[in-house]
């Protein structure tokens, strides 16, 4: 605590905590005691000498005085001071006070107009057309012709119609006429509802070829004697959902049916059912897919059937950076004159994005029964005899991990590594004991096989005047009985661009790379003793190149080359290939 000093006086001398104030105040009223004591003995003085001058004049006589006066002198009490100091605060407390600025609005004599909502309309639709007709001529007496029609813009149906047609009459050197005739007709149609949609079609394909795999120095046979013919009706019924709230089960349904022929009495009916459903079970989307499968084949001597059945229960599900969907396939096959078997492959797929879909690294596992059949053999193979050994072929699982993602709004890439371990993976190799001498018609081998692949492809496109593709694949076959894996290239390459100059000039170009592959082949001694053994095939590559002028929206004219190189090359062996090709024509729109 603050100190205070003090004379015997009471007078303060000296205040460290009140300071000047205090002080002044002290003395004023110790001086206006002063004045009311020095007032009162002044009159005293004045009373006391009044009296002496009186009594001096009348000789000290008995004086009697008598005062008329009212007033009665008094005299105070003294306050007196206390030991200890008084504090006065002269500070005084302010009440609450509210501010405010009481301002005055400026009227403005500005006034607004409104203005109308901008309507914005969409992007103009493009005009539609009913029909596209696209014709042309090439060497090797090579007629081509191309036909659709379909419905205009509707909300309630769509229908269409193709037709094409492509054959060549050509007469390679040293070996059989290798003229071909492919033809196709499709009908679909469409009818939406409201919260689906069914689709209608029916294909049919009409493929003839000869096997003109043979020397004609030996052989002098007309064409009717090796020619082939398949030919296959498919209808198909589909059912898809449209509901957007997740709580519904969305399905998708498919039922077809087809039925293949060829020249030779060989017959092939499937009947196939494929469903997926799938909604939402909290945050993950549930998916089951169900396929049945009965396959039917008639062979002039025999006939067996297989049913595959498929249920395929998986979970999808996501993150903020991150996708993945993990399962369980289960699969039966009930091939004739054998006993069922199941199969069970894992499924799983997971990516995760790094830094801005520009690196994506991805993982995963799967396997698969696949079903060969005269379609599928035939479609990779059409030189293949007609009496083939059929059999599924199995992969027990498939490994595979890789890298994808964009390097700018104009390039994409993806590159993946993969290990596979399959039974009874198909070789193609020709069937020496069949069709007499010729030796031109291929059989089908089966094998226990790994397999490593390694895959890339990178995209550049630049709006729609650039469109560059480059993918390639590398494989390495590891046989378990064969020694070689017969017509499997070692790896491919394509590289395919379009340049589009002002929607006025297209042009179009593409290179095929296959590499070296090997082939069976029957070697005969100076005894007449054969054997057989690999056969090495030179590696294929293929330049095409393509040009299209649009004259008008109606009417455009095009010309393409193949084979610039002209390379005569053996995808087959025994059958070589057309060397350089062209053909020149025009697309019309009729109506």
């Amino acid at each position: 605590m603050k100190t205070v000093k003090q004379y015997s006086s009471g007078k303060i001398l000296s205040s460290t905590k009140y300071g000047n104030s205090f002080m002044f105040e002290q003395d004023q009223q110790l001086q206006k005691r002063k004045i009311k004591k020095l007032q009162w003995f002044f009159v005293a003085v004045l009373i006391l000498g009044y009296v002496a001058a009186t009594l001096a004049q009348t000789g000290m006589k008995d004086i009697e005085l008598k005062a008329t006066s009212e007033f009665e002198p008094t005299i105070k009490d003294a306050v007196k001071l206390g030991d200890l100091p008084e504090i006065k605060d002269t500070v005084k407390k302010i009440e609450h006070i509210n501010y405010g600025i009481a301002s005055t609005p400026l009227i403005s004599k500005y006034e607004v107009i409104p203005i109308d909502a901008a309507k914005m309309k969409n992007e103009p639709l493009s005009k539609l057309y009913r029909s596209l007709l696209k014709i042309g001529m090439g060497n090797y007496t090579t007629p081509y012709g191309e036909f659709w029609l379909n419905s205009l813009r509707t909300r309630d149906v769509a229908y269409g119609v193709h037709l094409k047609h492509l054959s060549s009459s050509s007469h390679l050197r040293d070996v059989g006429y290798s003229g071909f005739s492919d033809n196709e007709a499709e009908i679909f149609g469409k009818k939406f509802y409201k919260k689906h949609t069914l689709t209608g079609e029916f294909n049919y394909k009409r493929n003839m070829m000869h096997f003109y795999g043979y020397d004609t120095t030996e052989n002098k046979l007309t064409k009717d004697y090796t020619k082939q013919r398949y030919q296959l009706f498919e209808p198909v019924i589909k059912v898809q959902s449209h509901f957007t709230d997740s709580s519904k089960l969305n399905h998708f349904i498919k039922l077809g049916y087809y039925n293949l022929t060829d020249l030779y009495h060989v017959s092939e009916n499937s009947v196939s059912l494929n469903t997926v459903f799938n909604t939402f079970i909290n945050k993950e989307r549930l998916f089951v897919a169900f396929d049945a499968d009965y396959y039917s084949h008639k062979l002039p001597n025999d006939t067996f059937n297989d049913v595959i059945l498929k249920l395929n229960p998986y979970f999808e599900t996501h993150g903020k950076k991150w996708t993945a969907d993990i399962g369980l396939a289960a699969t039966l096959d009930m091939f004739s004159n054998s006993s069922a078997k199941f199969y069970f492959y894992p499924q799983l797929n997971a990516q995760y994005d790094v830094y801005e879909s520009i690196i994506i690294p991805y993982v995963g596992v799967n396997g698969g029964l696949q079903k060969n059949s005269l379609r599928s053999l035939s479609n990779e193979n059409p030189f293949i005899t007609s009496t083939i050994n059929y059999r599924n072929t199995n992969t027990k699982f498939n490994v595979f991990g890789g890298l994808k993602g964009n390097l700018s709004s104009k390039t994409s890439y993806d590159a993946k590594a993969s290990y596979s371990i399959v039974d009874s993976m198909h070789f193609f190799v020709v069937d020496y004991t069949a069709n007499g001498t010729l030796d031109n018609q291929y059989k089908v081998l089966y094998d226990n096989t790994d397999l490593f692949n390694v895959t890339g492809q990178l995209k550049y496109q630049y709006k729609e005047k650039m469109n560059f593709i480059a993918k390639g694949n590398y494989y390495m076959y590891k046989t378990k009985n064969l020694e070689r894996a017969y017509h499997k290239p070692q790896f491919d390459l394509t590289f395919s661009a379009v340049y589009n100059l002002k929607s006025k000039i297209i042009i179009k170009g593409d290179i095929f790379v296959i590499g070296n592959q090997f082939a069976l082949t029957k070697v005969v001694d100076n005894d007449y003793n054969y054997s057989y053994a690999p056969k090495l095939l030179k590696g294929i590559v293929d330049i095409n190149l393509g040009a299209e002028y649009r004259y008008s929206k109606m009417l455009s004219f095009f010309v393409n080359f193949n084979n610039i190189a002209n390379t005569r090359y053996y995808r087959w062996e025994k059958y070589p290939s057309q060397r350089f090709n062209f053909m020149a024509g025009l697309t019309f729109i009729p109506f």
